[in-house]
């Protein structure tokens, strides 16, 4: 059984996909997403294999691709599309795909799946030597060797965020790591910018030890290096992070080195930039700067995925609560409409009950990317604030805009089946709506009078029937009133 990363909005191609693999003895454990976002956080929890549509709504195939190329460069990628442009094809190819198949060939997938993986485990099983030979050439030296185990300390670090759980959200692709530079020889500060240009580092310049420490507290560098001992010592007492990996950089005095490990350097390194210890210093302090750049996103993302519903992936109640008054009051602040949908599964409780939370869950997921699908890209936001039920925020919407994108939304659950294995399974839901328009004095609670009353003409669509829209107006009186 192998994990399959599926980038894919068409539900029934996704099916005809799994279906195929299955008929070829190929088993796996299938993550479908339909957005940039849905794809990163997947795609951090390292799939065996991508499939890829050539474009969903948002989201370029290519820049798929590019991700995957970027993070996981040994993983295979498969694209499926309905029509085969015989340029996109060699584009892709060129660009690292593995394969391209129309999804009218879906019968030669498990067959070309079969030899991806043949091609990915001699890749791997190279990398693995290229590996051993480094770990060698990085062990010439004590001070190589000290490296190496803070090395094995972050990978420790960066086991335990559980980062298979993480996702650079934000951001496009990892963050570059940053070096700061002080060295006074304007020689040996030149050979050691070109040098670490060269492996992909950022590089900061100081002109003098005030201004590197105030570069220091502005922004976290992995990297240090510097020939004043004073830096060094003013480095250490900021707060912890700001220097990851300090390094001294000194002539031939023997008794400078000391001092330096002695005022809190990690490292020394020769102000000759060259020969095979130096080298070897540099590679394993250019890996140190990768894992410490990978720890402080997963970090981040850490604290992004806990409002995240692992579900549905749409954000859940603390997100909201979180979020819902600041848009409120932004609403509120610059004079602008905003409305505020809740909607709820109609009889979710029979569906767990006759065919299983299994099925359940299958139904809330799907729920969640129909509602998402319909909605603003980077405008528009859901989250889920119970089991079955939904919060649809809609910026800058007015009252009649907010009915009609209910009504759309309504429609597109109501009139297409929920699949459920090989058969479809109904799924209606109910939806209440209020909507603020300008208001120039802000009432105390005036979110939880917004959520109260939406919650209301939720409420009052499930006693009419179900499967229809109720709306509540907020009155700026003394009462909120009915329409």
């Amino acid at each position: 059984m192998f994990r399959l990363l599926m980038l894919e909005d068409d539900a029934l191609a996704a099916e005809l996909t799994l279906r195929a693999l299955h008929r070829g003895d190929l088993p796996c454990e299938c993550e479908r997403v339909i957005s940039e976002i849905e794809f990163r956080a997947a795609l951090a929890r390292s799939p065996d294999l991508v499939v890829s549509d050539s474009a969903v709504p948002g989201f370029d195939g290519m820049a798929a691709l590019a991700l995957v190329r970027s993070e996981h460069p040994a993983t295979p990628f498969i694209f499926l599309s309905g029509h085969l442009d015989p340029t996109r094809v060699d584009r892709a190819l060129a660009s690292g795909a593995t394969a391209c198949l129309a999804k009218s060939e879906l019968s030669q997938l498990p067959s070309v799946v079969r030899s991806a993986f043949r091609s990915a485990h001699a890749r791997g099983r190279r990398a693995s030597d290229q590996a051993q030979e480094s770990s060698l050439r990085a062990t010439a030296g004590d001070s190589a060797e000290y490296l190496l185990q803070r090395q094995a300390t972050l990978e420790r670090a960066l086991k335990h965020q559980d980062t298979s759980k993480l996702s650079n959200l934000l951001s496009r692709s990892p963050p570059t790591p940053a070096a700061l530079v002080l060295i006074d020889s304007p020689m040996t500060r030149e050979r050691y910018v070109k040098l670490l240009r060269t492996t992909d580092i950022e590089v900061e310049l100081a002109g003098n030890t005030n201004d590197a420490v105030r570069k220091l507290a502005e922004r976290t560098h992995a990297l240090l290096f510097t020939d004043r001992l004073d830096l060094i010592r003013e480095a250490r007492q900021l707060n912890a992070g700001s220097a990851i990996h300090m390094v001294f950089v000194h002539g031939a005095d023997e008794g400078a080195v000391s001092e330096g490990l002695r005022v809190g350097a990690n490292d020394v390194m020769p102000e000759e930039a060259r020969g095979e210890q130096f080298w070897a210093h540099l590679a394993t302090a250019r890996r140190i700067v990768s894992f410490a750049a990978s720890l402080q996103s997963a970090i981040t993302d850490n604290r992004l995925l806990s409002t995240i519903d692992e579900l549905t992936r749409v954000g859940n109640r603390r997100y909201f609560e979180l979020q819902w008054p600041r848009e409120v009051a932004r609403a509120v602040r610059f004079g602008r409409p905003l409305s505020l949908l809740m909607c709820d599964i109609d009889h979710f409780k029979h569906i767990n009950d006759q065919q299983g939370h299994q099925v359940g869950d299958t139904v809330l997921t799907e729920f969640g990317e129909r509602i998402t699908q319909g909605l603003r890209l980077g405008e528009d936001w859901v989250a889920r604030v119970g089991g079955e039920e939904f919060a649809i925020v809609l910026p800058e919407t007015g009252r009649f805009q907010a009915r009609v994108i209910a009504e759309r939304l309504r429609e597109g659950i109501s009139g297409a089946t929920f699949l459920r294995g090989g058969s479809a399974l109904p799924v209606t839901a109910s939806f209440g709506f209020c909507s603020l328009e300008r208001l120039n004095q802000p009432s105390p609670e005036l979110s939880e009078r917004i959520v109260k009353l939406a919650d209301e003409a939720l409420y009052e669509s499930k006693r009419a029937g179900r499967n229809r829209v109720s709306e509540r107006m907020l009155q700026t009186g003394a009462s909120d009133q009915d329409p």
